[in-house]
């Protein structure tokens, strides 16, 4: 699935195999798009020629081809500044996925800190290139599934953040910011409004926003939809229709959730859950992907 844009052709595709739960991969060529995105599972974001400036937490950093952007389950990193159009791809494996292949490294998934941007070594770099590959039409389910074995244990090698200090006590800020993510967590599909929210948390609402943005890197309303996205994407992947999750999380109806859907994550709802629906091998794109042709270096 593609989406089009005037100028240059922006692509944005998903792959996902009915023979890898829990697994998918999205890839945006030619993009210069800013964009916003809440984490599902366990995610490696990995440029091949994008270029760009990423607000990560609570950081700007810059992602440039040969680094590795990682993000935990629910939060949110946004590209903030384009500086060179390009390709990029980003692995998304489901925790319960991940928790499955580092139990063989004697890890728990829920006890994982990844560092949040890394250099990837030519082990590391060939071996989620090699994820992006399988997760596409063709190789077998053995090979799919040896092909998460490697990452992962690349992954164990070189992206776990061993050094990290024991987490601190959270200042005033950090626990009121927490309390109203909670506050949004509780129920998704509520349009809970500012007032209310400030009432819940017993603070003005200039306090509300400062504190949350200063934690979370955006304001809790463009927090909220990036949650109701996240969830509708995990549902559209299990085989519930669009109009049906527009429902359950809040959106007007199924046009708003597909115009918020397209807009953020290039491509409508209907299109991303046909990929979950697909079940026969189909023919790889015959335009070369510059990730594959990297994965083949030396």
């Amino acid at each position: 699935m593609t989406r089009t844009t005037a100028g240059p052709q922006e692509n944005v595709t998903f792959f996902r195999r009915a023979e890898l739960v829990g697994v998918e991969v999205r890839t945006l060529r030619n993009s210069d798009r800013l964009w916003c995105h809440f984490s599902t599972g366990f995610e490696f974001l990995a440029p091949s020629s994008w270029h760009a400036e990423v607000w990560h937490r609570r950081q700007q950093r810059l992602l440039t081809p040969g680094l590795v952007l990682c993000a935990h389950p629910e939060e949110v990193y946004s590209a903030e500044r384009v500086l060179l159009r390009g390709s990029s791809s980003a692995l998304s494996l489901d925790k319960a996925v991940l928790d499955d292949y580092v139990s063989e490294h004697g890890l728990r998934a829920e006890k994982l800190s990844l560092r949040p941007v890394s250099r990837m070594s030519s082990t590391l770099l060939n071996s989620l290139f090699e994820v992006f590959l399988m997760v596409r039409p063709g190789p077998t389910p053995m090979e799919m599934q040896a092909g998460v074995v490697e990452f992962v244990a690349a992954l164990v090698a070189e992206l776990l953040d061993e050094s990290a200090a024991p987490t601190p006590r959270p200042d005033a800020d950090a626990r009121v910011a927490a309390r109203i993510r909670d506050c949004l967590h509780a129920d998704p599909a509520v349009n809970i409004d500012l007032d209310t929210l400030a009432r819940q948390i017993g603070m003005s609402r200039f306090r509300v926003l400062r504190v949350f943005k200063r934690r979370y890197g955006l304001p809790p309303h463009t927090y909220q939809l990036q949650l109701r996205l996240g969830l509708a994407q995990k549902s559209l992947r299990e085989g519930c229709q669009p109009a049906q999750v527009a429902a359950e999380y809040g959106f007007v109806d199924q046009s708003h959730l597909t115009r918020h859907f397209k807009r953020l994550l290039g491509v409508t709802p209907a299109q991303y859950a046909r990929v979950a629906r697909q079940r026969e091998p189909q023919e790889p794109p015959s335009v070369p992907d510059p990730f594959l042709l990297q994965a083949a270096l030396p």
